[in-house]
């Protein structure tokens, strides 16, 4: 298919053509699908187009596209993302940020991100989450918080952070 067809076909073809066509298509001309009305053509085109070209999909209305590029898009463009409505994107940025920028997710309003969050964050941040609301963030806080801060979740709420501490304080 040439580039002129396809065009055509994003133009004035159905859904099943206009997505056949994106599925096939040399990515090369993937950019002229991206504004597609229909977020599953957007969806394909973010799994299929080059990560350089996926800036313009940041903050598009459906998650799922925003979730596909953020897997995708090279990590330098993710602090862009970091405040993205979905806890989903969120989780993503904070697997592939750079460290550098995780002390800003601490404070995420989802626990699953900021479980990810301490699993990643340099060890000097983890301090400032051992009194997170959550029991499984102090969990994974309590597994790699430096030793001489361990004290300080020994008398957590949580039984099973309380025995990671002790444990931890054993060896």
């Amino acid at each position: 298919m040439t580039e002129e067809e396809f065009i055509d076909i994003l133009k004035t073809g159905s859904f099943k053509e206009r997505f056949d066509a994106v599925s096939r298509i040399d990515p090369v001309y993937l950019m002229h699908a991206i504004s597609d009305k229909d977020e599953n053509i957007r969806y394909k085109v973010a799994s299929r187009i080059s990560a350089e070209n996926l800036v313009s999909l940041m903050n598009d209305p459906y998650k799922e596209v925003r979730l596909i590029v953020a897997k995708r898009i090279d990590a330098k463009e993710l602090q862009k993302m970091i405040n993205d409505r979905s806890f989903w994107v969120r989780y993503a940025v904070a697997e592939r940020i750079d460290k550098s920028f995780l002390p800003s997710l601490i404070t995420d309003k989802e626990p699953i991100v900021r479980i990810m969050v301490a699993e990643r964050i340099n060890e000097e941040y983890l301090k400032d989450m051992v009194k997170d609301p959550e029991a499984l963030v102090r969990k994974a806080v309590a597994k790699r918080i430096q030793a001489k801060y361990l004290s300080l979740m020994q008398d957590d709420a949580s039984e099973s952070v309380r025995n990671i501490v002790s444990e931890r304080l054993k060896k």
